[in-house]
């Protein structure tokens, strides 16, 4: 994470847009907004309807967390709803949470 690149995040980023949006009161998509979602407990946007493997994980999102989940989501939440395979590259992740940090603000 010391390295970490959040211009860098926002392109890999791309890859997430088509099921998220980041940007303060943005609409919920097949996932929910993920504006300010670093600190926050997993699972809490009232407005979207998460898959009770996520709701049972409960915690709140920390880097490490956000890693694993970017990872390998469905070994984080078994039996998720997020179809996503994972980000194999560490670097890539942490680009990517380094982003998502930036955007608390």
């Amino acid at each position: 994470m010391a390295h970490a690149d959040p211009e860098a995040g926002s392109r890999a980023f791309g890859g997430c847009a088509s099921c998220h949006t980041i940007g303060k009161g943005g609409a919920n998509r097949a996932g929910p907004n993920l504006h300010a979602i670093m600190g926050k407990p997993v699972a809490a946007n009232p407005a979207f309807g998460y898959s009770h493997a996520l709701k049972s994980v409960g915690g709140i999102w920390t880097p490490e967390r956000m890693d694993a989940w970017l990872a390998a989501p469905a070994r984080f939440a078994p039996r998720t709803s997020m179809a996503y395979p994972g980000m194999r590259d560490p670097l890539i992740r942490a680009d990517v949470i380094a982003y998502l940090r930036a955007q608390d603000k």
